[in-house]
């Protein structure tokens, strides 16, 4: 009787759990014309304006190359929950300290073209990063 009652049980359960599944708006939603609400959003960057991520201790992009004439400006996301302190090897810049949740933007418009290798401290570990600047050849 268990295993009977099992396996008619088990496709019900699956059943329940792919319509909860199901995504786009109610039918009610539908017919009153109201998108459903959401959680989140995609805000564009500014234009000008590339997005280096800090996230597991790592640079995403960890390697880039910047046309400084359209793109001039770099944003550091940190996703991490520890802050840092982005450091250039030639010390060309130094960021704040950059909070968990934080960001710190940089111009490269104005410093001169080159090849940036820059870094963040975590422990006794140095997470590297490059930004190259010159202008293609």
């Amino acid at each position: 009787m268990k295993r009977s009652l099992t396996l008619v049980a088990l496709p019900v359960a699956m059943l329940i759990l792919a319509a909860s599944c199901a995504s786009g708006p109610s039918e009610a939603a539908k017919v009153r014309n109201i998108s459903p609400s959401t959680t989140t959003t995609t805000v564009p960057l500014p234009e000008g304006l590339v997005l280096i991520k800090i996230s597991n201790a790592a640079f995403q992009p960890a390697i880039l190359e910047l046309d400084t004439t359209t793109m001039p400006m770099i944003r550091w996301e940190n996703l991490d929950n520890v802050e840092y302190t982005i450091f250039a090897r030639g010390k060309e810049f130094e960021s704040p300290v950059v909070p968990p949740g934080g960001t710190w933007d940089f111009d490269f418009s104005t410093i001169e073209p080159g090849v940036y290798r820059y870094f963040i401290v975590r422990g006794a570990q140095t997470i590297p990063g490059l930004i190259d600047t010159r202008p293609a050849q």
